[in-house]
């Protein structure tokens, strides 16, 4: 009996303290495990009020940033090339080929510019006389590409380009492709409005 005493006072006393409703120092009284304000007396002085929450700045993952991109630089003015010239061995073999052409030798006129294309393979000028070529021997799809890759090879020169325009135009109209010529010759006087 004696070692079931002691047990049943420790419960008494833990289930007996739940009971009690205990007092804050201030006099306010806990109920249901939170703490009530005293109640103040009358004409005491202005209720003290809590701060206001601080606001959060967004974060800057809620809302990308827009970047404004920078002002476009101003076009720039094409470079200007040199104009394209022949090399002396070329031209002489230049003037071989037009007068075989006028001739109506047109296959010594091929072996001529082809000696001249070995000598100077970039040279838009040999593209241009050997696309007049063959324009001579009605091969206008192959003058078109030639005068086409005389375009590639002679950006900024003008004149060049305006010749090579000039090319592709002939061979376009020979192939009754008139509203494309007419383009082509536009873009040839655009380049050079005193070339012929």
């Amino acid at each position: 009996m004696r070692a079931i005493l002691p047990i049943v006072l420790t419960l008494a006393v833990v289930t007996g303290g739940c009971a009690i409703e205990p007092f804050q120092k201030d006099g306010g009284k806990a109920v249901g495990g939170q703490a009530q304000p005293a109640q103040r007396p009358a004409g005491s002085g202005p209720v003290p009020t809590a701060p206001p929450p601080a606001v959060e700045a967004p974060s800057p993952e809620a809302e990308p940033a827009v970047e404004v991109p920078p002002p476009a630089p101003p076009p720039r003015e094409r470079p200007k090339a040199a104009a394209a010239t022949l090399s002396p061995a070329s031209k002489a073999l230049v003037s071989q080929a037009q007068a075989q052409r006028k001739k109506g030798d047109l296959p010594g006129a091929t072996v001529s510019l082809d000696r001249a294309l070995r000598i100077e393979p970039n040279n838009p000028l040999l593209w241009i006389e050997m696309g007049r070529l063959r324009m001579d021997q009605r091969n206008y799809p192959q003058a078109e590409n030639m005068g086409r890759k005389a375009l590639a090879m002679s950006v900024g020169d003008d004149r060049t380009q305006s010749m090579a325009w000039q090319l592709i135009s002939d061979s376009l109209r020979a192939r009754g492709k008139n509203i494309q010529a007419q383009e082509a010759t536009e873009k040839a006087k655009t380049l050079s409005p005193n070339y012929d």
